[in-house]
């Protein structure tokens, strides 16, 4: 047998060395499988580099969102598509939900968050921008792409927004400046005014996640008009102090008011210290959120955090579900999720094209070799011993053509990196996760891709030497085509 191995594959390679068509096929699978590892060095990473961006900005590891019949992304209601200045749900049970996640081993902490889409209005002009409410100090903890440039996070229990450097210089604002936000409230619009207390920028530029403005959340819950719940056990009084509550008519009197807490701690209630402190702890403990933003311990899987996370809200029939970054990043992840496929079905029809004409020319090879045929059946090789043989060929080639494209490709991406190549786009730096151009070989894609160029030289070999087969000896040993 291993006789048999050896000369069957000693005379394909003859046969495969012996014509100029063989060059042509090796030097085309080669091409192909070059571009394809290059490609692939280049998306991998871009991937990493896009979801190392996103997650260190704003989607954090993991999301946990409410269940709706249209998908939340942290943006809203796919808000970017409709247009639609849309209310999103509210997580439950919230507090149920918090204690779980706490005790989860692969979760580090977590960040809840609301979110909506708004209009924010200046002296010259109005913006639609992204409203994010944040618990400030810990959001910006748990982001590290995140840069303080000037000012702070509000104090607990008082307004405030971070905006970005690049959308405070478009909008002419500067920390202290006041900023007016309004949505639509029937026939009339809601309008809330917090003053800028932060500016920041991002590590890696990003036109949509520059609209992102970082505010307090009792601001968005009065500006969507969010009922702001909260434990009954979250604040003490004494005795007192409640009787004191009890017998006034505090709720005719701001029943129309939509934030109140600072009239209840400075002006209603002489509380001391301890008590005001537990008032405001109350308004960033509300169980009042849109989402939760997780970041889990390093070496934790994403994936397999999400699928237990997911068992886990099923057994317990909780409306709610965990997703990764790119369903939790909506839109922006989407279209550079789909450019990215443009670009691989770009290298697939490069691919297909190789293979029809690797095929043709197989077939012409064959259709040469029909005398050859014929005279090898007539001495008694069967159709066993000639499908064998051709096929032998066509795996020297293909391999040999894969092993050229691997090596290239590398060679390819090697030198990508060392060019240092500089993307001054904004789109691009979105698209590739930088401002720099970088690849990323890995194992896996380069065993694919001679995989790949394996089974193209295989597949194509089928049909020719079906065709040739089909004809009798005789009339192959004539010359019949």
């Amino acid at each position: 047998m291993i006789n048999f191995s050896s000369m069957l594959f000693y005379l394909a390679w003859k046969n495969v060395i012996s014509k100029k068509s063989s060059f042509v096929i090796i030097a085309f699978i080669a091409f192909a499988i070059m571009l394809l590892v290059a490609t692939n060095s280049v998306f991998d990473s871009t991937e990493n580099g896009v979801e190392e961006t996103f997650r260190n900005s704003f989607t954090g590891d993991v999301v946990i969102r409410p269940k709706n019949k249209n998908s939340l992304s942290l943006f809203g209601d796919e808000t970017p598509v409709t247009g639609k200045l849309s209310k999103n749900p509210t997580l439950f049970p919230f507090s149920d939900l918090t204690k779980c996640l706490e005790e989860e081993p692969s979760i580090k902490n977590i960040l809840p968050q609301l979110s909506g889409r708004t209009v924010l209005y200046t002296d010259d002009d109005k913006y639609i921008v992204y409203v994010f409410g944040i618990v400030g100090s810990q959001y910006l903890e748990s982001m590290p792409s995140i840069v303080m440039e000037d000012g702070g996070v509000w104090e607990v229990g008082s307004k405030g927004a971070l905006i970005s450097r690049d959308y405070a210089n478009k909008l002419g604002l500067s920390v202290g400046d006041q900023i007016e936000f309004a949505v639509e409230a029937g026939l009339s619009s809601r309008v809330r005014s917090v003053p800028v207390t932060g500016i920041y920028h991002y590590l890696v530029a990003n036109s949509v996640m520059d609209k992102i403005i970082l505010v307090n959340p009792e601001t968005v819950r009065s500006l969507f008009d969010i009922s702001d719940l909260s434990d009954t056990d979250s604040v003490k009084l004494s005795e007192e102090k409640e009787n004191f509550l009890d017998d006034s008519d505090m709720d005719d009197l701001f029943g129309e008011a939509s934030d109140v807490s600072e009239a209840v701690i400075e002006d209603v209630v002489e509380a001391s210290d301890e008590e005001v402190e537990a008032l405001q702890r109350s308004y960033a403990e509300s169980t009042a959120w849109n989402f939760i933003v997780c970041r889990l311990n390093d070496g934790a899987g994403v994936n397999d955090a999400i699928k237990s996370l997911n068992k886990l809200f099923k057994e317990k029939s909780w409306p709610v579900e965990a997703v990764g970054w790119r369903n939790s990043a909506g839109s922006t992840a989407f279209y550079l999720f789909i450019l990215r496929l443009i670009l691989n079905f770009g290298i697939i029809v490069i691919l297909l094209a190789g293979f029809i004409v690797i095929n043709n020319t197989l077939v012409i090879n064959v259709m040469d070799r029909i005398r050859e045929i014929g005279t090898m059946r007539a001495i008694g090789a069967n159709k066993r011993y000639i499908s064998l043989e051709c096929m032998a060929e066509t795996f020297l080639m293909s391999s040999v053509a894969g092993v050229f494209g691997v090596i290239l490709g590398i060679v390819l991406s090697l030198a990508v990196n060392s060019a240092d190549v500089t993307i001054g786009n904004s789109f691009l730096v979105q698209l590739f996760g930088g401002e720099k151009l970088v690849t990323q070989v890995n194992i896996s894609n380069l065993v694919l891709s001679f995989l790949l160029s394996v089974v193209i030289g295989l597949v194509a070999w089928m049909y020719p030497v079906t065709t040739a087969l089909k004809i009798r000896p005789v009339q192959a040993m004539q010359g019949a085509k």
